[in-house]
């Protein structure tokens, strides 16, 4: 991410350099990602901002950030029930009732979320697994483990960090009603949208 940050702002001085002009804001946008496996690296806001910091002095600028997945990416999680296990030959499904119409980042971008059992069990299965939506689209498919803990179906299941773009994404694709949201604030509960209701989505 530095190194990344130092190449944009090279790139901009150049701009500045070869225009003459003096702007009076600048745009870094975002690009403030979150730690989606253990393996992510996390940013260094300190030295980011160290960077940041002496080109607003040199240049008299104001800048602009767009941090949003920072904020609010890991702040949610999507609550989903375990419908059915269907084993293949390679590797078991575990067909959940959230799909792509709840959660599109994945089809939509390859985006990798683990998925976290509500329920730990210290037994393992021994194939892999794959976590997949209801509806009948190839895309419509979470993530693949190897040696995931064992589940049964009905199990509950968390898909983590949902919290960027998940809502805001969301649809009634293939007549599915939108789930609820809930604000927990320790063990106060607020409830922020209900379930929509499948009878009034169809008479809409």
């Amino acid at each position: 991410m530095k190194i990344l940050l130092k190449k944009t702002l090279k790139v901009l001085e150049e701009i500045i350099y070869k225009t003459k002009i003096n702007f009076k804001f600048v745009d870094l946008g975002g690009g403030f990602g979150i730690a989606y496996k253990k393996s992510d690296k996390k940013i260094k806001l300190k030295s980011y901002s160290n960077l940041v910091e002496k080109f607003k002095k040199k240049y008299n600028c104001k800048i602009i950030f767009e941090p949003g997945r920072a904020l609010v990416g890991n702040s949610a999680i999507l609550i989903t029930k375990v419908q059915y296990l269907k084993k293949g030959a390679n590797k078991t499904f575990a067909i959940l009732n959230a799909g792509m119409n709840d959660f599109m980042r994945p089809a939509l971008y390859d985006a990798s979320h683990n998925i976290v059992p509500l329920i730990k069990k210290n037994k393992k299965i021994n194939r892999t697994i794959e976590f997949v939506g209801p509806i009948c689209e190839s895309t419509c498919r979470f993530i693949k483990y190897k040696n995931y803990q064992k589940i049964n179906q009905s199990d509950y299941v968390a898909i983590m960090d949902v919290g960027a773009y998940g809502a805001s994404l969301s649809s009634n694709y293939n007549t599915k009603p939108l789930i609820a949201e809930l604000l927990i604030d320790k063990k106060k509960i607020t409830v922020i949208r209900r379930k929509q209701d499948l009878q009034k989505l169809i008479n809409y």
